[in-house]
């Protein structure tokens, strides 16, 4: 289970022991804290009036905050107990049920704010004029709170199911009383709400706008092609009607001027109005272009963090057998520990992914610290 899996008990006899201390007591510290810092700066960034324009921002903003929660729910909890031999939930039965209640609607949530994200960024590309009635700011607002309850709704089992129980002889776990339930069939549950439904959603979505961005790319690139050979043909046409028109009086030269017109202005649009129509839908372009390579990495980096867990989990109860080598055990508990660490990555790198993809989120974050240094020499 990705919030209730536990390190096999046994002495430091093998190398993967080793690396997996370290995993747990060094590394996951650093990834709190890189996490912590880089989440608050995505919520300060995300939180300014320029940003909070885009329902895209407001959900990002959002999943900064789910990101936070993730982290102090879940890695936390690790650190503590591979660190100081505490485990937070067995203070009660109760906090026992509830940090496993935490962990789980909190991974869920933020992948499904993934999802929400991508699906208001399809939308606006594919149908801009439904978007203006669906991807509002309020209509987003109601969408988060359908997640909220929905992924209440599917963890709320942990409340009955979950408990604190003994396990080889006194020592007590905090865990699912079924275990047929627990190895067989809410690895499968889980897997699907936590990342196949949710990327399968995303790898349609993303498809989606990219195809339809390449489309546009495509058609800018014509529209600019074709303005170009109408700048090239009057510009050929005015040099060679200019000599006759030279030797050509009053009358007959308006002719030519007003024929002139007309070709600059064919269809009803100058050069002029054209190649502003051009850069506006070129500039526009740009940052749906920007937006959606930003997403993508999300998308690209949450696959790849979220499926080695989902499949580790479903795999662990087939490969598990009764009388286990130590050594089995020592390195089973090493690739916990590797793709747990990972899965927690997904929610501490969303800040850089913004940076390095998205012109606009670097741009505000700059300013941000440009306009606090500009106050702090005036002050």
């Amino acid at each position: 289970m990705i919030a209730n899996g536990s390190i096999s008990n046994q002495t430091d006899e093998f190398i993967e022991d080793e690396i997996t201390r370290i995993i747990f007591v060094y590394v996951s510290p650093c990834v709190i804290f890189i996490g912590t810092v880089a989440n608050i700066l995505s919520i300060l960034v995300l939180s300014k009036k320029t940003m909070r324009r885009s329902t895209t921002m407001f959900y990002l903003l959002i999943l900064s905050s789910a990101d936070l929660l993730v982290l102090y729910t879940g890695l936390l909890r690790y650190w503590i107990i591979m660190a100081f031999d505490i485990d937070i939930r067995l203070h009660s039965d109760f906090i026992c049920k509830l940090h496993a209640f935490l962990v789980y609607f909190s991974l869920d949530f933020a992948s499904w704010i993934l999802v929400a994200v991508t699906m208001d960024r399809c939308i606006s590309v594919m149908r801009p004029l439904k978007a203006r009635l669906c991807c509002t700011h309020n209509v987003s607002k109601v969408i988060v709170v359908v997640l909220v309850v929905a992924m209440v709704f599917i963890n709320s089992h942990l409340f009955f199911t979950v408990e604190i129980i003994a396990r080889n002889g006194p020592k007590l776990i905090c865990q699912e009383a079924d275990a047929n339930f627990v190895s067989k069939i809410w690895p499968w549950i889980d897997f699907a709400v936590f990342c196949f439904v949710p990327f399968g959603i995303m790898i349609v979505a993303n498809s989606l706008i990219i195809q339809r961005v390449s489309a546009s790319v495509k058609t800018l690139k014509n529209m600019t092609v074709d303005n170009n050979l109408g700048r090239s043909f009057d510009s050929v046409y005015t040099r060679r009607t200019s000599f006759g028109s030279s030797h050509i009086s009053g009358e007959h030269s308006d002719e030519i001027s007003t024929i002139t017109e007309a070709c600059e202005t064919q269809n009803g649009f100058s050069n002029d109005t054209v190649n502003k129509t051009a850069n506006n839908n070129s500039t526009r372009l740009q940052t749906s272009t920007n937006v959606t390579v930003m997403l993508l990495s999300v998308n690209f980096v949450f696959f790849l963090c979220t499926t080695p867990i989902a499949i580790y989990f479903i795999g662990k109860h087939y490969w598990k057998t009764q009388d286990i080598h130590p050594h089995r055990i020592a390195v089973q508990n090493l690739a916990y520990g590797i793709v747990n660490i990972l899965q927690y990555l997904n929610n501490s790198v969303h800040f850089f992914l913004y940076c390095i993809t998205g012109k606009r989120f670097r741009n505000e974050f700059f300013k941000l610290f440009s306009r606090k240094r500009r106050s702090a020499v005036f002050q």
